[in-house]
């Protein structure tokens, strides 16, 4: 039983240099428990894109930039072509960002080509197969809040700590929001279970509606919604945070936040304990 990755990469320096890497990791230098390594190899995304309808593969190693496809669209087209494989990018230092983008959006890991020796590859391509497999699983026992259409806490945890470890990578910041309409208790005994259920969905919708497409919002307890927002150049987590702030009390939503720092990088329980008990002040507000 052998290991198939496909390495799909145009530059012939960079394929031989790969090659020779997957051959000493073969050799169980780098990683003792390994089975034999089969590496097919495309030099085009016409190339890949038939090697991937047509064969069983356990690994791509995906160069972004090809000579018939580039950038994020290359990605694209293979989390389309095959989804169940683990992807790990292979990109130049200019196109770091693209590629952190793209690990929020579903490949396992990227890789700097001029970086590349095999230890971190051999390390990279384990954890890319052994978490794939994870998620899938994960998937699998159902990661969605059946009322809300949103991750769980299950769900949350699993690609929030995902978003803090790549903040980390990065040196990015990123905020944790925790979000809980107000007045739930009032509204229940008022009103009876359903307008309370009706008040979560509600809540649940404006939130999804003021997320982008690389953030993360999930229903993580009854009452609670939790939240990763990135730091970025067009919208830093302090403007996010006034934004979100403003709209959400206007919904009457209460909201807490917590910001990951990677010069003094927290763990994401510790996040949402310092999410949870920025909105506690306000819920307490809110009951007087």
């Amino acid at each position: 039983m052998s290991l198939r990755v496909l390495l799909v990469e145009s530059d012939v320096e960079d394929v031989l240099f790969l090659q020779e890497a997957l051959a000493e990791i073969e050799g169980g230098r780098y990683w003792s428990n390994w089975v034999p390594i089969e590496t097919l190899h495309a030099d085009t995304w016409a190339k890949a894109g038939t090697i991937l309808a047509n064969e069983l593969l356990d690994l791509l190693l995906l160069d972004l930039d090809l000579t018939d496809v580039q950038g994020a669209e290359t990605f694209r087209r293979a989390q389309a072509a095959a989804p169940q494989v683990p992807v790990i990018l292979l990109t130049c230092a200019e196109d770091a960002e693209v590629a952190a983008r793209l690990v929020r959006d579903g490949a396992q890991d990227f890789l700097i080509k001029k970086q590349i020796d095999c230890a971190p590859l051999a390390h990279a391509m384990r954890n890319a197969i052994e978490r794939h497999r994870l998620l899938s699983a994960t998937r699998a026992s159902s990661m969605i809040d059946s009322m809300t259409g949103l991750p769980n806490r299950g769900g949350f945890l699993t690609f929030a700590d995902r978003d803090r470890k790549l903040a980390e990578r990065l040196g990015r910041r990123l905020m944790v929001l925790v979000a809980e309409p107000k007045n739930l208790s009032e509204i229940t005994a008022a009103y009876g279970e359903q307008r309370r259920d009706l008040t979560l969905i509600e809540a649940a919708d404006h939130l999804r509606g003021l997320v982008g497409p690389a953030d993360l919002v999930a229903r993580i307890t009854p009452t609670r919604f939790a939240l990763t927002i990135f730091d970025t150049d067009v919208e830093p987590v302090e403007a996010a945070w006034a934004r979100f702030h403003s709209t959400t009390a206007a919904h009457r939503i209460g909201i807490g936040a917590a910001i990951f720092d990677a010069a003094h990088p927290a763990s994401l329980d510790v996040l949402i304990d310092q999410a949870e008990s920025d909105l506690a002040p306000a819920a307490m507000a809110v009951r007087r």
